[in-house]
């Protein structure tokens, strides 16, 4: 736990070859920041500490939760950077990693050449999801995925990318999917038509698998910031 004010604030951190200061946090930490920061009314009310400089404004906006002492939620505009999520960490979701990059596009690619299981299917739902519930009713959203066959389960796959587009009817997000035919597909990333590219070391696939509740009810299962994930990157680029 953090030490109280009766202690000087702590600042754990190294320093790198080049002389950078890198803080050293942990998962309660990037978790819940509102509460580990907080200190008592008579000292600093909220501590805001050093975050690595490569991360620190994607981290602090995009997967943080607002301290309890803002008064209005702050307007991110998303930046160009590297952000690494830590194994086991929770409240992670595709809205606070993806939404603001894709917030404005029309155009969306999504290259991933391991869309072949239902698990990975309903990741490529999931992100539709989110489209769906951040653009307005009138926008029309493009949603094309470029992904590799899977030769031991061909049918099961294109039934399941099917499903997908027939759910996408109505919507306002028009999904559509096709193989890659270079058979050398090896990146994963999503590509928007506003310049953004978001370079993922694992794709959509973040999520440790769910436990399956006997009786049917898992929070996990429906909210994705409910459920640990793996360890992963990703790199957000912008086109000059």
């Amino acid at each position: 736990m953090r030490i109280d004010s009766t202690f000087d604030a702590a600042d754990f951190h190294y320093v790198t070859q080049d002389g950078s200061k890198r803080a050293v946090t942990t998962l309660e930490e990037e978790e819940f920041p509102q509460f580990y920061h907080r200190r008592p009314a008579d000292a600093d009310s909220i501590i805001e500490e050093a975050k690595p400089e490569a991360a620190a404004p994607l981290v602090a906006a995009a997967v943080s939760v607002p301290t309890p002492r803002a008064t209005a939620p702050a307007v991110f505009v998303p930046k160009a950077g590297h952000v690494v999520f830590t194994e086991n960490r929770k409240g992670i979701s595709f809205d606070k990693i993806f939404g603001p990059w894709t917030d404005g596009a029309r155009k969306i690619t999504v290259t991933d050449p391991y869309i072949r299981k239902f698990h990975q299917a309903r990741n490529v739902m999931e992100l539709i999801e989110m489209l769906i519930r951040r653009k307005a009713p009138e926008d029309q959203v493009a949603v094309h995925l470029v992904t590799a066959p899977d030769d031991g389960n061909i049918q099961e796959q294109r039934e399941c990318l099917d499903g997908i587009a027939e759910a996408c009817s109505g919507t306002g997000v028009d999904f559509t999917w096709a193989f890659d035919g270079t058979g050398g597909l090896h990146a994963r990333d999503i590509t928007t038509d506003t310049g953004w590219k978001m370079v993922l070391d694992r794709g959509l696939d973040i999520f440790q698998p769910t436990p399956r509740k006997l009786n049917g009810f898992s929070l996990g299962e429906r909210m994705q910031d409910y459920r640990m994930i793996r360890s992963f990157y990703v790199t957000y680029v912008k086109a000059s």
